[in-house]
C-alpha cells in the first residue's frame, strides 16, 4: 500500500514538474517572439557600458524631455508625445532597466539616474535647450537635473511630482506604502521573468491608448526587466529622497515653471480614512511648495485627474508644454 501511494505521489510531482518546464519554455518563446515583433521605436545610446533607449519625434527648439514616474517609461507618454511633436522636438526615454533600455550596474537612486539621463542626451546628441517634463518620481528627477545642469534647461513642468519631503513628513504611512509596492513589484517580477506575463498579455490593462501603442505597451511590459528594476528603485527611494534633500533645492530663480497637480484624491484601501486624509493634505502642501520654487511659476489643478494626469487629462499636459514652448520660442 505504501509503495502504491509513493508511486502516485511521484507521478504527481513529475507531472507538476513537466507542466512547469513546459510553461517556462512556452513563456521564453513568447517573450522572444514579442521582442522581435516590437523592437525599440527610438535609438539605443551607450551611456557607459550599457545602452538606454530614447525616442524623439517632431522638429524644433526647445527640445521637450518626458520623464516617467515609478514603473513608467516612454510609452506612458503615448497620449502626449504625438501632440507635442506638432510644435517642437519631443523625446521620451526609458530609464536603465525599463522597456528597451539595458540594465545598469549602478544603484537606482535619483542622482545616479539623472547622471544617466545627462549621458543619454549628451551621447545621443539630443540638443538643448530642454523643457523638462516629469511625472511623480520623474518630476523629482527633473528638478535634480535643473539644479545640476541649469545652463541646459529652459523650462520645467512638474506633473503631480514627488517631493523629497514626502517620506520624511509621513514616515509611517509612506513605509507601509513602499512595502506594499515592493511586494507587488516582486510578484510582477516573477510573472515577468518566468514568461507567464507574455502568455497572458490580455491581463495587462489598457490605460486608454490606441491599439498600436497598447500592443507595444503589453509587449514591452512582458519582455523587459522593468519590474525587477522597479523593485530596485523602490528599495532606493528613501536614499533618493535623502540625496535630493541634501541638494537643498530652494529656488530656480525666474526659470519658467508649471506645476500640474492632481485634483482628485486617490484613497489607499489599507489606510484608514484619517491616514488617507493626512496623505492627501501633505501632498497638496508639497505641491504648493514646488510651485514656489520660481518667480515665474503657476500651479494648475487637474480637477478630473488623480495622480496620473498624463493619462487622465493628457490635454492639460499638452497645453502646459505648448504654452511653455511658445513662450520660450518668442
Amino acid at each position: 500500500m505504501k509503495t502504491k501511494v509513493f508511486r502516485i505521489i511521484s507521478i504527481l510531482i513529475l507531472v507538476v514538474l513537466l507542466l512547469a518546464i513546459t510553461t517556462l519554455i512556452a513563456g521564453s518563446v513568447a517573450k522572444a517572439n514579442l521582442a522581435k515583433q516590437y523592437p525599440a521605436p527610438g535609438q539605443l545610446v551607450d551611456v557607459g557600458g550599457y545602452k538606454m533607449h530614447i525616442h524623439c519625434t517632431g522638429q524644433g527648439s526647445p527640445t521637450v524631455i518626458l520623464a516617467g514616474g515609478s514603473l513608467e517609461y516612454s510609452l506612458l507618454w503615448a497620449l502626449v508625445q504625438p501632440e507635442v511633436a506638432w510644435v517642437t522636438r519631443v523625446c521620451s526615454y526609458d530609464r536603465a532597466g525599463y522597456a528597451w533600455s539595458e540594465s545598469s550596474p549602478r544603484p537606482r537612486t535619483a542622482v545616479i539616474m539623472v547622471e544617466e539621463l545627462h549621458a543619454l542626451l549628451t551621447n545621443g546628441k539630443i540638443e538643448g535647450p530642454y523643457v523638462l517634463v516629469g511625472h511623480s518620481l520623474g518630476g523629482m528627477m527633473m528638478r535634480v537635473y535643473a539644479q545640476k545642469y541649469p545652463d541646459e534647461v529652459a523650462g520645467l513642468i512638474l506633473v503631480d511630482s514627488l517631493h523629497e519631503e514626502q517620506i520624511s513628513r509621513l514616515p509611517d504611512i509612506q513605509q507601509r506604502l513602499l512595502q506594499e509596492a515592493l511586494e507587488q513589484g516582486r510578484m510582477l517580477s516573477i510573472f515577468n521573468s518566468t514568461g507567464l506575463m507574455a502568455l497572458a498579455l490580455q491581463n495587462i490593462p489598457n490605460p486608454g491608448f490606441p491599439d498600436e501603442a497598447y500592443a507595444q505597451l503589453k509587449a514591452s511590459s512582458a519582455t523587459s526587466g522593468l519590474f525587477k528594476t522597479n523593485v530596485a528603485e523602490l528599495k532606493a527611494m528613501e536614499e533618493s529622497c535623502a540625496e535630493v534633500r541634501a541638494l537643498h533645492i530652494a529656488s530656480f530663480g525666474d526659470l519658467p515653471l508649471i506645476v500640474l497637480s492632481a485634483g482628485q484624491e486617490e484613497t489607499i484601501s489599507f489606510l484608514s480614512d484619517t491616514e488617507n486624509q493626512q496623505r492627501w493634505e501633505v501632498w497638496q502642501t508639497l505641491q504648493s511648495e514646488l510651485a514656489a520654487l520660481s518667480s515665474q511659476s503657476k500651479q494648475v489643478i487637474a480637477e478630473q485627474s488623480g495622480h496620473n494626469i498624463q493619462l487622465d487629462q493628457p490635454g492639460l499636459v499638452i497645453d502646459a508644454i505648448r504654452e511653455m514652448v511658445d513662450a520660450i520660442q518668442k
